[in-house]
């Protein structure tokens, strides 16, 4: 099985923002961008600061070339409060930084671990 790392990198137009802000903010549309790119991500995504650019790299696979390349809702708050989560945020970190009600993250916590037992 070929390893395949898909890299996304995004400028940071605005200095005065944390790490962990940018982080919050691409992780939204990365699997919605990711497959666009045709690529799934797999794996745990890397994150660096690399001057005034923002750079993601994870392990990833082809979509297969007949799958249709469909992104609605790929970014919606299920999406983002997972990716959030498996970076071991917490509910009230990831409520600050996506501006989703610390409730709303909670419940979806709840799902995502229901389904995974």
């Amino acid at each position: 099985m070929t390893c395949h790392l898909y890299r996304a990198v995004w400028p940071i137009l605005d200095d005065t923002r944390t790490r962990s802000a940018l982080i919050a903010e691409a992780s939204a549309g990365l699997d919605a961008m990711a497959r666009t790119d045709g690529a799934r991500i797999t794996g745990q995504p890397t994150w660096t600061v690399t001057g005034d650019r923002l750079v993601c790299e994870a392990p990833a696979q082809p979509l297969p070339a007949d799958e249709p390349v469909d992104v609605a809702g790929l970014a919606d708050n299920d999406t983002v409060v997972r990716r959030l989560a498996g970076l071991h945020w917490s509910h009230r970190q990831i409520a600050a930084t996506t501006g989703i009600p610390a409730s709303t993250v909670r419940g979806i916590i709840a799902r995502i671990k229901e389904t995974h037992v």
